[in-house]
């Protein structure tokens, strides 16, 4: 509705102003009367009226006088003067502060109707160019701020007056924000919320502007710097929006003086946010910052084992040792990420490297349910961040390691014997035990060698060959024996065997075989 102000100083004829038009009709409220001039320019600065009707002679100040006041302060205003005299002077001066209309009194009712009619329609037609006004400035400043966002807002118009006006008010500084929204209940509107909501709060604290910036929400703040304390206030604002079912990842611009400048910091900030699976998730990040916590891929990087990285985390969990267990999983992670930091890289290395684990835990522990462990690595893949998923598997496995590993009061060298008649078959090296009991090998190997008698070597060979005999006796080859017990090599498998035994495997098999049938 449209506002209008009665001044005069006759109460009668203020009060039946109020009745003589249809003023809801024309889309008018009456807000206030005044009865003299200086009092109507009081209650326009309160009210704002988009219409004073206003009596000439008035003691104080009279209503021209009223009117040059307040056309100081307010050059649309509508204006009807209601005089009881028709002096060509008045009529002038009326003119000259654009005045729309020159009633006298007594006031003729349809011809108030007419000008009050007249001045509505400019009103409504005012009011149509102002909003059309300011869709086309939102239009045009949505679309520069999208092309700042993307990168490719050119130079010359960033730095135009034109664009600067676009944002408003001048700033100290500015920053820009760039949010990522994802949800396992992924919704085409979460975006269109978001930057809904971000806008009315940017637009009720006066912080800067919220615009579309697909697939992000953008925010040009000013004057806002994203520290410590504004920073975790705006990742509350963020959650707030987002609600409890949408996660999000940002990244800022370190802050500028010129809009403009916001263009060299933009590359940075999209490359991180393609990058947002090696980022903490909820939190704002600035693009200087974040670059140096990101894994990048080494271009003199090794060539990177998975069965190496699984069968030391296997064997730690198989001894017992959540710590190792732990770090295991970490220098994993380290070494997947230095070699290929990309999300699918990482989550396809750790299904790999689960899958080895598990299947030889599943061999050696009956109790391991491959259905309930395999679930892991279904739990990988919808990780949204390569920490989240780390903390995940740490606690996975170092449940699994708990529940089937053989660590208990034993002494250090009782658990490591144990773990090499659980593995004989294997790759095994005195380094090996060496990494998973965390000692140094050179007195691990004095220590053993003081525990058993035997050097490791010897002892593992005798342990061999021990399982070889049983096997022999059982009817298997021989070159099925060797490989059984950890010897890829037949010839080698021999010489070992008569080193130890004094025959041959084969001569042993029928020298056993003879004793049986006798």
């Amino acid at each position: 509705m449209h506002k209008v102000l009665i001044v005069d100083d006759e109460p009668m004829i203020r009060e039946g102003l109020q009745t003589l038009v249809d003023w809801n009709k024309y889309g008018f409220a009456v807000v206030g009367t005044a009865s003299n001039g200086r009092e109507a320019i009081e209650k326009h600065a309160a009210l704002t009226p988009d219409l004073i009707l206003i009596d000439i002679r008035m003691p104080g100040m009279d209503g021209l006088q009223a009117i040059e006041e307040i056309r100081k302060k307010d050059a649309i205003c509508h204006f009807l003067i209601l005089s009881g005299y028709a002096e060509f002077n008045y009529a002038k001066q009326a003119i000259a502060h654009q005045v729309d209309g020159y009633i006298l009194k007594p006031i003729d009712e349809d011809e108030l109707e007419s000008y009050v009619e007249r001045i509505a329609s400019q009103l409504v037609s005012r009011t149509e160019q102002k909003h059309n006004s300011e869709q086309t400035t939102v239009l045009l400043r949505e679309e520069m701020l999208q092309q700042l966002a993307a990168g490719k807002l050119d130079a010359d118009t960033a730095r135009h007056a034109e664009f600067k006006a676009l944002l408003g008010e001048p700033a100290k500084y500015y920053q820009m924000l760039l949010i990522e929204l994802y949800s396992r209940e992924h919704s085409l509107t979460m975006n269109a919320t978001l930057k809904k909501k971000l806008a009315d709060r940017m637009s009720q604290k006066q912080l800067g502007w919220a615009f579309s910036a697909e697939p992000y929400v953008g925010l040009l703040l000013k004057d806002y710097l994203l520290q410590d304390g504004s920073r975790e206030q705006m990742k509350q604002w963020i959650e707030e929006c987002c609600g409890p079912k949408v996660r999000f990842a940002a990244v800022a611009t370190e802050p500028v003086r010129e809009p403009n400048e916001l263009l060299a910091s933009i590359p940075a900030v999209r490359s991180l946010l393609k990058r947002r699976f090696m980022l903490q998730g909820q939190q704002i990040h600035l693009a200087g910052r974040a670059e140096e916590a990101v894994v990048s891929v080494s271009e003199n990087r090794e060539e990177l084992s998975l069965e190496t990285l699984a069968q030391k985390l296997y064997y730690m969990i198989d001894i017992g040792n959540i710590e190792g267990t732990g770090k295991a999983i970490q220098d994993a992670a380290d070494q997947i990420c230095a070699y290929d930091a990309s999300e699918q890289f990482i989550k396809s290395s750790w299904a790999q490297l689960l899958t080895i684990v598990l299947n030889k835990a599943a061999l050696s522990n009956p109790q391991v349910s491959m259905q309930e462990d395999l679930s892991m690595i279904t739990a990988l893949y919808l990780a949204h961040h390569n920490q989240e998923m780390l903390v995940q598997l740490q606690q996975r496995l170092a449940d699994l390691t708990a529940k089937i590993g053989k660590s208990d009061s034993l002494s250090v060298m009782k658990q490591m014997t144990d773990f090499i008649e659980r593995h004989y078959s294997e790759n095994i090296k005195l380094e090996t035990l060496a990494d998973l009991f965390n000692y140094n090998s050179g007195y691990l190997g004095k220590m053993f060698k003081n525990y058993t008698g035997e050097h490791f070597n010897t002892y593992l060979d005798q342990v061999r060959i021990q399982h070889a005999i049983e096997l022999l006796q059982e009817g298997l080859k021989v070159h099925q024996v060797s490989e059984r017990v950890g010897y890829a090599n037949v010839d080698y498998f021999h010489s070992k065997f008569k080193k130890y035994k004094g025959v041959s495997p084969s001569s042993y098999k029928s020298i056993s075989g003879k004793s049986q049938s006798e």
